[in-house]
């Protein structure tokens, strides 16, 4: 299915989880350029490589690229985003998947906790790439913007009670500035994703494999699943793509 995202710049924000590399692969496979913005460049620079070089096999495929970053550092994250729109010439999509996959407990004891730490990885970021983001969408007058969360956050799962305090943010954050980007055609989703193999292991590392971690994990939820990372890269392309233009200040899940 042609989704249409050729000659399309899409900007991820975020480490380069299993899940993102299964989106980086698909939307340049329909032709999209992907940047990522990571502060562990190297490791993602040598997958955009990889990536980039299934372009020898078939000429229409997208090209891929990493771009390093200091997420405690506004001016960094900026920087990050015009270096990627300079290289790929513009940017058009922007997808926030700063997902969490450490456990955040609150400390109900007397625990000295760094909650300016937690703000500056997990909420900070997003705000000041979203505004970056939002300023060349708005020069083009189209675009998307697509939150990723992890369904923890809405299911008030104890191990994630701070970040759920940023995280579940982006909800009603989406909504309203959905209606505040409309007129530019920008549309602003959410996006559960599921339950992925990084959450797992980030949650129980104790465990030795996947299924280790997904066996102690159903002993808690018998009905837990792990969320294949295709089943959410087709679903957010989906959103980002034009067949998806009529959906606006929405959050999806998945099951």
């Amino acid at each position: 299915m042609d989704l249409n995202l050729r000659e399309r710049t899409v900007v991820i924000l975020g480490p380069l989880t299993s899940t993102v590399q299964n989106l980086v692969m698909s939307l340049t496979q329909q032709g999209a350029d992907v940047a990522l913005i990571d502060t562990n460049a190297d490791q993602a620079q040598r997958f955009c490589t990889n990536v980039s070089d299934q372009r020898e096999v078939n000429p229409k495929f997208g090209r891929a690229g990493s771009f390093k970053v200091n997420f405690s550092d506004a001016a960094s994250i900026k920087e990050a985003l015009s270096q990627a729109a300079q290289t790929f010439g513009s940017i058009d999509i922007f997808i926030d998947s700063l997902v969490g996959n450490q456990p955040t407990e609150f400390p109900i004891a007397n625990e000295t906790v760094d909650f300016d730490s937690i703000y500056q990885s997990q909420l900070r970021p997003t705000l000041v790439a979203t505004q970056v983001a939002i300023n060349f969408l708005k020069s083009k007058k189209r675009g998307r913007i697509l939150f990723l969360l992890n369904d923890s956050y809405r299911k008030a799962n104890t191990q994630d009670a701070l970040s759920t305090v940023f995280r579940t943010g982006l909800l009603e954050f989406a909504k309203t500035l959905s209606r505040q980007v409309q007129e530019f055609n920008i549309t602003v989703n959410t996006f559960s994703i599921g339950l992925t193999e990084e959450y797992l292991l980030g949650h129980f590392p104790d465990c030795k494999s996947i299924k280790e971690a997904q066996e102690k994990a159903k002993s808690i939820d018998p009905l837990l699943k792990i969320t294949e990372p295709d089943k959410i890269s087709n679903s957010i392309l989906f959103l980002v793509s034009q067949s998806g233009a009529a959906i606006n200040g929405q959050h999806i899940s998945l099951s």
